[in-house]
């Protein structure tokens, strides 16, 4: 039987070291961090007192654990990935360096660092404050504005349902559903511009007999369907336009209208030339249509077709 008053003492030494040690709180950020990027809300629950404060931006408040767990959903939601670029702490606070890689600041073409001042109380973050460089504020503002101008146009009931829902998974489906479509639009109208800037840009390559611009706009299987039912190709166009035998004076486009599917597009117009070939004037005006493709980066003709006005 061993000596009770062994046991005792064993028992004396034990607790006072176990009840005096103290926390690693940057353990417990780092914790905090491995959670986040797990999707554990249940683990990163635990690290949080019942009474906790979140502040994620200036203006935003969360209190209590039920508030900062819809925050934890929001997350989960986002597909929230931190990193951490410096610990320190200082007392019962931890300061950390982070970045942030989410759905929506992908969207909005965002990426910016931050700063989190965590509080303790004893092994639990009490406050967590989130602050942002006036540099990263500016960048933040520029990027967000014109997503909500467009969303309260385009969405205005999805938009205020995203604002009540705040900082949840409801508050982030909203938002990412609403940044997609904006950000989907952005980039069709920017394939708009481009195509038409493009459209114009080779009916002026006609009239200089610009070689070099016709033979990069077209892709190497371009084929072109007249309005007299023959099919020119990109190399007969090549030597028709080397040969000076087709005089382009004056190409006028309008009422062009752009699909865009993907990296592909349809481009639809009319036109208005004044042309001669081998001396004999074939002016007119036309509707056409041209499809094109992004290859290797770069929009290219592949087919075109064109019919004629008839003049009454």
């Amino acid at each position: 039987m061993k000596n009770p008053i062994s046991f005792l003492l064993a028992l004396l030494l034990i607790v006072p070291i176990s009840c005096c040690s103290k926390p690693n709180l940057a353990d417990i950020v780092r914790e905090h961090v491995a959670a986040v990027n797990s999707d554990d809300i249940e683990k990163n629950s635990t690290l949080f007192t019942d009474d906790s404060v979140f502040e994620p931006d200036a203006a935003t408040k969360l209190s209590g654990k039920a508030q900062v767990r819809n925050l934890m959903e929001w997350d989960v939601v986002n597909n929230a990935r931190l990193s951490i670029k410096d610990l320190k702490v200082k007392g019962n606070t931890v300061i950390a360096e982070l970045t942030e890689k989410n759905e929506g600041w992908r969207l909005l073409g965002i990426d910016i660092p931050f700063t989190a001042t965590y509080e303790f109380r004893g092994r639990h973050i009490r406050t967590v404050k989130l602050v942002f460089s006036p540099d990263s504020w500016k960048t933040f503002e520029d990027k967000f504005e014109p997503f909500a101008v467009w969303a309260k146009r385009a969405h205005p009931e999805d938009y205020q349902r995203m604002n009540e829902a705040g900082y949840s998974a409801e508050g982030a489906r909203l938002f990412l559903f609403l940044a997609k479509e904006w950000r989907d639009n952005i980039q069709t109208e920017s394939v708009e511009q481009e195509l038409i800037k493009q459209e114009n840009e080779w009916a002026d390559a006609w009239v200089k007999s610009d070689v070099a611009f016709y033979d990069r706009i077209t892709a190497d299987d371009y084929t072109w369907t007249s309005p007299w039912g023959w099919v020119a190709t990109k190399a007969s166009d090549l030597v028709l336009l080397r040969s000076g035998d087709d005089v382009v004076k004056s190409w006028a486009l309008a009422d062009m209208k752009v699909r865009v599917y993907g990296d592909a597009a349809v481009v639809i117009g009319r036109d208005t030339i004044k042309e001669t070939y081998k001396g004999k004037d074939v002016s007119g005006q036309h509707r056409w249509t041209h499809t094109w493709i992004k290859l290797a980066g770069r929009w290219q003709c592949v087919a075109a077709h064109s019919s004629e006005i008839a003049h009454e």
